[in-house]
């Protein structure tokens, strides 16, 4: 009895993992676009960017700190 009961839970356990194969991911799993830090070329996430608009390029900045210390440096 306890041999069948192993069985039927390897087989549920097997079946659940089979089946979350191929679902769409969950909301906030999606690839979020890489930017590039002008200032030390670290890449990370767009959202958490710091724009700067300048001569028609747009540049991306990880924090205040870097696009001071750029804009000092580029002046």
């Amino acid at each position: 009895m306890s041999r069948l009961l192993i069985i039927a839970i390897l087989f549920a356990l097997i079946f659940w993992v089979v089946r979350g194969y191929g679902r769409p991911l969950r909301a906030g799993n999606e690839a979020q676009e890489l930017v590039r830090d002008a200032l030390t070329g670290i890449y990370f996430p767009k959202s958490e960017a710091i724009s700067l608009s300048r001569g028609g390029e747009t540049l991306y900045f990880l924090n205040l700190e870097n696009r001071d210390r750029f804009l000092a440096a580029n002046r």
